[in-house]
Formats: C-alpha cells, sequence, structure tokens
C-alpha cells in the first residue's frame, strides 16, 4: 500500500486538514497489515492481547459509532458487536479481507457526511463529559477521531515490529 502523505504544512484550511489527516492515518493503519500472513494479522504479541485485525476492526466500529450513530442520529444495529471486547475480537470465519472492507466503508461513510456537514454542525445524539450531556461538533468528532486513529497506528507499529520487525511509517 503506497504511503497517503500528511497534508502540506502550509495548509490552512480546518476542513482539509482534520480530513487530511484522518486518511493519512487510516491509510497508516491499513499499511501496517500489509505482508502479513493471516496467521499474523490474527495475533496478539502484547500481554493486552489485541490484534492487528482486531485493531483494525475496532477502528471500524469507533468511526462508525462517531460519525454514524452519535453524529449523523443513524439508528446504527449494536447487536454486532454487541460488547466493547467483541469489537475487538475477531471471529475464525471473519475474513481479513471482510474486516479491511468494513473499515473501507466506514471511511466512505465519513467522507460522504464531511462532504455536506459544516464543521460547527452538531451531533444529534449527546455524549457525556465532564458529568454534562453535550452535543459535540462535527469539528471535535472529526478530531477525535484524528487522535484515535493516529494513537493506535502507533500501537500497530509496536505490534508489527514485534511480529517480523518491520518497522516505518
Amino acid at each position: 500500500m503506497v504511503e497517503t502523505p500528511e497534508p502540506p504544512p502550509t495548509l490552512a484550511d480546518p476542513r482539509a486538514l482534520l480530513l487530511g489527516y484522518l486518511d493519512h492515518n487510516a491509510a497508516a493503519v491499513l499499511r501496517k497489515l500489509d505482508g502479513l500472513s493471516d496467521h499474523d494479522v490474527r495475533r496478539s504479541v502484547l500481554p493486552s492481547g489485541w490484534t492487528p485485525l482486531g485493531m483494525v476492526k475496532h477502528l471500524a466500529c469507533t468511526e462508525r459509532f462517531w460519525v454514524r450513530y452519535l453524529f449523523a442520529g443513524e439508528d446504527i444495529d449494536f447487536t454486532w458487536p454487541a460488547t466493547a471486547a467483541q469489537e475487538w475480537f475477531v471471529a475464525p470465519a471473519e475474513s481479513a479481507a471482510d474486516i479491511t472492507a468494513f473499515f473501507r466503508a466506514e471511511r466512505e461513510n465519513c467522507a460522504r457526511l464531511a462532504a455536506v456537514t459544516p464543521l460547527e454542525g452538531r451531533a444529534a445524539r449527546t455524549v457525556r463529559r465532564g458529568g454534562a450531556e453535550e452535543h459535540p461538533t462535527f469539528a471535535w468528532v472529526l478530531f477525535h477521531l484524528v487522535q484515535n486513529f493516529a494513537r493506535h497506528a502507533g500501537h500497530l507499529d509496536v505490534g508489527r515490529e514485534l511480529i517480523d520487525g518491520t518497522t516505518g511509517r
């Protein structure tokens, strides 16, 4: 997979920066799976127990929750995954292609919403932060996803290095 470059350092448009970094980090996440065997994408090398494929599933679920359920107010079927633990679990019947397709589909849903939503737009549903319920802005949701994807891309860097010694961006 070809690296998606960071947005240029001269870019000042907040929407372009947020979406550019979200795309950059999402591409990094998928790139960490390149060249791994089916066995390796499903095995954990860290005490916490997550797997590379489980991380991708978690990130797809995270984006689905924040963009579609919370912000857009869609009635998402949360019978799968019904719990946070299931969000990280990859069943033997779930292929790497299925999980990455799910991840890409949620990225496309985000891009469609981003094309028509002002950054100051407010979420249909509320989040509880600091004891108060608030409707976050679309800018906040995107920034939350950017930092979440970046953090987990770093986790995948470590996992990949422990699996096969591959390091990189």
